[in-house]
């Protein structure tokens, strides 16, 4: 689906078979969220949001005369939307939001609801560190966490592209490494 030009749903497939055919197979990574992430941002705050809804429409169904029941109604569809459109920015960025690894240079897209996207590309060559950051007993546990690209130069991200919620991070790294061809531990541990 494709509505502008910033949000499109098949953005994610164009990009990675375009650098494919571009790189090859091998050499170009593409990865976003995992399934974790939209299980506990996106499908468990649904799920909880629609009990609490029927839970409240049919408490106040057998308190209230019909009269009032229809305002009742309307304040609870109203508290819903206020809590349906984080839930619905959570589904944007598990959605769009993914990082596409090609020999020379790593690129992060960023999509921030319908009107926005961002696009930040890092040279291979300004690549300092690659680190992962875990957090959280449900992350750990089925291994997800943050990967966190440190780079030499970059003023307007503070020298780092962070990208969250990676499924299997270390072998994430691992391969980012393969593909840009860089030496971390080289470039961690210089020698003297």
């Amino acid at each position: 689906m494709k509505i502008f030009t910033n949000f499109d749903t098949s953005l994610r497939n164009k990009i990675f078979n375009d650098y494919k055919q571009q790189y090859g197979e091998e050499n170009t990574l593409c990865f976003w969220r995992s399934k974790l992430y939209k299980i506990t941002k996106v499908t468990l705050p649904l799920f909880v949001l629609t009990l609490l809804t029927v839970f409240w429409l049919l408490f106040f169904y057998r308190r209230l005369d019909g009269e009032y029941f229809w305002y009742v109604i309307a304040a609870i569809l109203i508290i819903d939307l206020v809590f349906f459109f984080p839930v619905l920015g959570k589904y944007i960025d598990y959605k769009m939001d993914f990082i596409v690894v090609i020999p020379n240079s790593v690129i992060m897209y960023e999509q921030s609801g319908i009107f926005k996207r961002n696009e930040v590309t890092i040279s291979a060559q300004s690549i300092k560190t690659i680190s992962i950051q875990k957090s959280g007993l449900l992350y750990s546990l089925f291994d997800n966490g943050d990967i966190i690209i440190l780079t030499e130069g970059d003023n307007e991200h503070n020298g780092e592209m962070v990208f969250h919620r990676i499924p299997r991070p270390e072998k994430r790294r691992n391969q980012i490494v393969k593909v840009i061809g860089i030496d971390i531990k080289a470039n961690q541990n210089p020698q003297t």
